[in-house]
């Protein structure tokens, strides 16, 4: 049997116990009643539960639009992997997705040729997108050819006019005295006549038929820019023009015709005289 002091040791342990007991439940249920206690265990629950929907992929964004944070849920794709949780990303706009992904079509323009004709081309975007360059697609017939023909008149012509001096440098060396004339010209025989005819003149006066000659124009042509009389008969002495038919015929009636061509031949004349008739 137990003793009268272990009974009353046991009966006051029983006490304490029933009167903590009390103590603490009481304060327990005085606790959970409270707001504060109330409202941070529906938080701590809805953290809990907002994270297993992230986990699941059921997450949504607010619903109320007066939120700061309200988007549409166009606006929100979510990446869910089996390790990581990844925060969600904006979907692009629909202008800004077709300027990143859909490339500029090329098109085609008309520009104009030297403001008559006009040629198709194509407009193609440079790599950098900073320049355009733009490539022929369709060749305009006949532009091309006119411009070569062009082309090939002009190198024509200068090839001629540098012929053509080159001749008349060359017809020069041949005597101090050259008569251009024209086979059927009579200002040009009545020239001739008087020169040849009339005078011995040594070196002897040489003649160019320019009706005749393969360069005929051209040279009638240098000699009217050079000397400025672009008719014939024209008598030039040492390079100088000294006149037509009637120049000769106006001299030699004045007897000048002698002295005039020695002042201007000098030593390269040898000889003139009128002859004895």
């Amino acid at each position: 049997m137990f003793s009268q002091r272990r009974i009353r040791v046991l009966a006051a342990t029983a006490l304490v116990t029933f009167i903590l007991y009390l103590h603490y439940s009481g304060d327990s249920e005085s606790v959970q009643n409270q707001k504060f206690y109330q409202s941070t265990v529906t938080a701590i629950n809805a953290e809990k539960e907002a994270a297993g929907n992230i986990k699941t992929g059921s997450h949504l964004p607010p619903t109320d639009k007066e939120h700061p944070s309200f988007k549409s849920s166009d606006e929100y794709t979510y990446v869910v992997s089996d390790d990581q949780e990844q925060p969600a990303i904006p979907r692009a706009q629909p202008d800004t997705q077709q300027q990143l992904d859909i490339p500029e079509k090329e098109g085609t323009e008309e520009i104009s040729i030297a403001g008559r004709t006009k040629m198709t081309i194509s407009k193609e975007k440079g790599r950098d997108g900073e320049a355009e360059t733009y490539a022929e697609s369709e060749a305009v017939p006949g532009v091309d050819d006119e411009v070569e023909k062009e082309k090939q008149k002009q190198q024509q012509l200068e090839n001629e006019q540098k012929e053509t001096k080159a001749e008349l440098n060359d017809i020069l060396k041949r005597s101090p005295i050259i008569i251009f004339s024209k086979s059927y010209c009579p200002y040009s025989k009545k020239a001739k006549t008087i020169l040849l005819d009339r005078y011995s003149i040594v070196p002897t006066p040489f003649v160019v038929e320019l009706d005749q000659h393969p360069l005929g124009p051209q040279l009638q042509s240098l000699l009217g820019e050079n000397t400025g009389r672009r008719t014939v008969p024209n008598v030039l002495v040492n390079g100088r023009s000294i006149g037509g038919g009637d120049d000769i015929v106006a001299l030699d009636e004045h007897d000048e015709l002698a002295s005039r061509l020695k002042s201007l031949a000098g030593k390269w004349l040898q000889e003139v005289q009128r002859k004895e008739t």
